[in-house]
């Protein structure tokens, strides 16, 4: 048995363990007294009122995207982010995207939904895949942490993007742009090792990474971004 099948079926293992297991690792770790004794003096989330994209209330069972993209050695994010974004939540979905600051995604009423989102993870597979025990924990036990990570720390930063990938449904990866650094290809293979579909944006000219291609569920080549929203809700259904 090569190290690749080995490495998936301890994964697929872990996986049916997730339901049962939540629990119990939820309340051991707030029954750690060093996590109790710094999260009690924690401020809970100074989150403004939503965006205008946001202003509608969603359900507590609103699924999250995750948007991956390169961001080192740009100035910009690509053109694609905010359209999507929008539509994305007008249909009734959660967004996160990795280049504004949480904040500004975010309002109060959206509390409910982001401690709702169901963990991709338990404490043996953060363990196994060098995650940090506490995205286990909720967005407001943890909110010291998110906000390090607006404010540029590069700790705060990485442990933000992990909070939010393992409790993705999806995630929407722009494969146009050459990856510069390790972030991009990192999440990629934390999806295909968390069980997330990725939808990679790609044009049909060009030569595409053999690992991202193995990385993505399917690859999407279309211009118009209306066309990417039934796909969208084939994988994550509302």
């Amino acid at each position: 048995m090569d190290l690749d099948t080995q490495l998936r079926d301890t994964l697929d293992g872990l996986r049916d363990e997730l339901a049962k297991k939540n629990e119990d690792v939820h309340r051991q770790l707030y029954l750690q007294e060093d996590v109790v004794e710094e999260l009690e003096d924690a401020p809970a989330p100074a989150l403004a009122p939503a965006p205008t994209a946001q202003k509608t209330a969603l359900p507590t069972s609103s699924p999250l995207i995750y948007f991956s993209y390169p961001m080192s050695g740009y100035n910009e994010q690509p053109a694609w982010v905010n359209p999507l974004r929008q539509v994305l939540i007008q249909n009734g979905y959660l967004v996160y995207n990795p280049w504004d600051k949480i904040n500004e995604q975010f309002g109060q009423q959206d509390l409910p939904s982001l401690n709702s989102l169901p963990l991709k993870v338990i404490k043996s597979i953060c363990a196994l895949l060098a995650i940090p025990e506490e995205v286990l924990l909720s967005f407001e036990s943890i909110w010291k942490i998110l906000e390090q990570g607006d404010g540029g720390d590069n700790f705060g930063i990485v442990f933000q993007c992990l909070w939010f990938l393992t409790r993705s449904s999806l995630v929407v990866c722009d494969l146009m742009r050459p990856m510069a650094g390790a972030g991009t290809a990192q999440e990629l293979l934390y999806s295909k090792q968390l069980g997330i579909p990725v939808v990679g944006l790609f044009p049909t000219s060009g030569q595409l990474n053999p690992f991202a291609h193995r990385s993505t569920t399917i690859l999407f080549s279309g211009t118009d971004l209306l066309h990417l929203i039934p796909v969208i809700k084939g994988y994550v259904p509302l």
